[in-house]
């Protein structure tokens, strides 16, 4: 059973956000051996950058290819987002990028649409009042 408890570290101490979770969590591994991983917390991208993603940028890549919203986003994907350097190819999720590393895989999309496809793709924002 894997399971992540987020929280803060105060005065060199942790602060669950659940205090209650992380109480039951560690309850039901009494007497076991554990390991614990502690990492900064990664922010993910954004409810609007998920609606531009699909409202703007696939739509746009899907009209110009022909490919259904899905099969797009399954290209881009595998265009931008394959790691090579295992012995087989990992293709990421999107939903595993930072914000920071999903506004760089936009941009690869964007100059790879106006450069193959002709087509521009707006940022986020442009040409709204």
């Amino acid at each position: 059973m894997d399971k992540i408890i987020h929280g803060k570290v105060k005065k060199g101490a942790f602060i669950p956000a659940d205090p209650t979770a992380f109480r039951l969590v560690f309850a039901k591994l009494e007497g076991k051996a554990v390991e614990v991983v502690v990492r900064k917390k990664k922010k993910h991208r954004s409810g609007a950058q998920n609606a531009y993603y699909w409202g703007i940028v696939i739509d746009i890549i899907s009209g110009a290819t022909g490919f259904t919203p899905q099969e797009a986003h399954d290209a881009m994907r595998f265009k931008f987002l394959t790691d090579m350097t295992g012995e087989l190819p990992k293709v990421k999720s999107t939903a595993e990028l930072t914000t920071v590393e999903f506004l760089d895989y936009v941009a690869q999309i964007q100059q790879w649409a106006s450069e193959f496809l002709g087509v521009y793709i707006p940022d986020p924002g442009e040409g709204e009042i």
